[in-house]
C-alpha cells in the first residue's frame, strides 16, 4: 500500500464515518451499525453449500445484528428459501461455480425469478462435487443470468492464488475472453478473503469503467457475516437495495482478513469437502489443464 493510502486509511479510522457520503466510493475501515445505516453483506454461504451456519441460524444473526446478506451458496438456492421463513433482511441471490473456474454472483429481485433461473439454468449442470464448477462457461452463465433478469456481479475478481476464481483473474489467464468483462454489471470490489492489493485493483477497475461495485464477507462462518458490506439504509428493504446498487447509489465498506484467519475459515470449511475430494480433484486437474492449453 502507498504511503498515501496509509495516510488517508488512517485518517478514515480516526473520523466520524459520514456513510451517505460514500455512495459510489470504497472505504476500507469496519462497518459499524447505526441509526441510519444498514449493511449488506452480499456475499455469504450456509450449510446449504460449503458454509458452516444453518440458513436459520444466520436469519436469526441478522435480525439480531440489524444486518441483511444474499445468501449466495454454491450452486444451489436452498439456503434462501429456508432462511426467508425467518427473516426480511435476505437478498435472493446464488454463487455460480463457471467451468472454466470463475465465480459468478447472481442477485434477483424476489425469490420466485431467482428459482425460476436456478430451475433452467443451473439445476442441472451440477457436478459430482455440487459445491464447485457447473458444465457452464462464464458467459453462458452471465448471459443466462441476465436473460433471466438477474444483477451480475464478479465475485473476488482477482482471486484466489494459484487457482481461476474469479472472471478477471480467468481473462488474464486466458481462459476467458476479454469482451466477458463487458457483459458484467459489477464488480464485488471488497472481498474479505482477498488481500487488499487485489481488492484495490478490482475497485480500479470498477471505477474506471463505470460499473457497480458491492462488498462482502465471502463468509463460510458466522462470525465473518458483515466484515465486507454494500451500504444502504435503515429499514430499506432488500428490492429497494439493489435498485440503488443498480443505479450506482452504495458505497462499499470493509476489511479483508488476515492470513490466519483465512486459515482457520478454511479448516472450517475442509469438512464439506471430503465426501467430495475425488470429483473435487479432477475438476482442479481439468481446470488447469485448460490454463495450460490457453
Amino acid at each position: 500500500m502507498s504511503n498515501h493510502c496509509r495516510s488517508q486509511l488512517l485518517f478514515d479510522l480516526r473520523a466520524p464515518i459520514n456513510y451517505r457520503q460514500m455512495q459510489n466510493s470504497v472505504q476500507y475501515i469496519p462497518f459499524v451499525k447505526d441509526n441510519e445505516n444498514k449493511g449488506f453483506d452480499m456475499h455469504v454461504h450456509s450449510t446449504a453449500s460449503d458454509g458452516r451456519t444453518t440458513p436459520k441460524t444466520l436469519a436469526k444473526y441478522l435480525n439480531k445484528n440489524g444486518l441483511s446478506a444474499a445468501i449466495t451458496d454454491h450452486n444451489v438456492i436452498s439456503g434462501v428459501k429456508e432462511a426467508r421463513d425467518y427473516s426480511e433482511n435476505i437478498i435472493p441471490g446464488i454463487e455460480v461455480s463457471a467451468l472454466e473456474g470463475p465465480h459468478v454472483l447472481v442477485y434477483f429481485d424476489t425469490y420466485r425469478d431467482l428459482s425460476a433461473y436456478y430451475t433452467a439454468s443451473i439445476q442441472d449442470h451440477r457436478g459430482k462435487c455440487p459445491h464447485m464448477a457447473v458444465d457452464i462457461s462464464t458467459e453462458k452463465i452471465i448471459t443466462d443470468a441476465k436473460n433471466a433478469g438477474g444483477f451480475v456481479i464478479a465475485a473476488h475478481p482477482y482471486g484466489y492464488g494459484v487457482s481461476v476464481r474469479g472472471v478477471m483473474k480467468g481473462i488474464e489467464a486466458g481462459v476467458i475472453d476479454s469482451s466477458v468483462a463487458g457483459e458484467l454489471d459489477g464488480l464485488e470490489v471488497i472481498c474479505s478473503g482477498m488481500s487488499m492489493r487485489l481488492n484495490m485493483r478490482a475497485e480500479r477497475y470498477a471505477q474506471k469503467n463505470a460499473v457497480c461495485m458491492t462488498g462482502g464477507s465471502d463468509a463460510h462462518v458466522l462470525w465473518e457475516v458483515g466484515r465486507a458490506v454494500t451500504l444502504g439504509y435503515e429499514n430499506q428493504t432488500p428490492f429497494e437495495f439493489l435498485e440503488d446498487v443498480r443505479r450506482r447509489k452504495t458505497g462499499v465498506c470493509g476489511v479483508n482478513r488476515s492470513s490466519g484467519q483465512n486459515l482457520l475459515m478454511g479448516a472450517c470449511m475442509t469438512p464439506g469437502y471430503i465426501p467430495y475430494a475425488a470429483p473435487a480433484m479432477m475438476i482442479h486437474a481439468r481446470q488447469s489443464l485448460m490454463r495450460m492449453r490457453s
